[in-house]
């Protein structure tokens, strides 16, 4: 893997909208695109922080058509972050595994964020909308990820060629990802 390989690697820009956010104007700009396919999802994922090392966040994801463990990055922006995904399968649930192996490994117990999200999938980029709650705290966002760029620099060209398209503004991103807007600052 090469340094500047975009393996194992999320690249986003996240921005968080407020709650008079024209999502009919928006979602209209992004069908305008041609995005590859469409769909609304309703996802479940639990954090948990790993006592040893905070520089990192687990992940247990499940939805109506995924269910993943993944390891991320977290600490300073999330431009660029660490992301490395293990398919478990869609059912059954591998919750209790998941949580006994946090448990093994010394993580936190696992915080509970309720996602509905409206995903645009193009063969470089997917534009999502999303509303995300944990207990009382919520928050509204937009995400762009590159997705299959051969490099960082052209991820990050691809993010700026559909954020300019919709426009949202780069330097109004936020630089703080779900787990620390929700559940941390709670």
């Amino acid at each position: 893997m090469s340094s500047d390989s975009t393996q194992f690697l999320e690249i986003e820009h996240k921005f968080v909208v407020e709650s008079n956010f024209d999502l009919e104007s928006f979602v209209a700009g992004v069908r305008a695109l041609g995005p590859v396919d469409e769909k609304q999802v309703q996802v479940r994922d639990t954090y948990f922080l790993p006592s040893e090392n905070p520089n990192f966040i687990y992940r247990h994801r499940m939805d109506e058509e995924i269910q993943q463990l993944t390891v991320k990055s977290r600490g300073k922006g999330n431009e660029v972050r660490t992301e490395i995904n293990l398919e478990l399968g869609a059912l059954p649930s591998q919750e209790a595994a998941v949580n006994a192996w946090m448990q093994l490994i010394g993580a936190s117990d696992g915080h509970v964020i309720e996602k509905a999200i409206w995903v645009f999938e193009f063969s470089d980029c997917e534009v999502v909308h999303y509303h995300a709650r944990h207990g009382k705290k919520s928050v509204v966002c937009v995400e762009f990820e590159a997705v299959g760029a051969e490099s960082k620099a052209a991820a990050l060209a691809t993010l700026l060629q559909y954020e300019n398209q919709l426009g949202f503004d780069a330097e109004a991103r936020t630089r703080i990802n779900l787990f620390d807007l929700l559940v941390i600052a709670s």
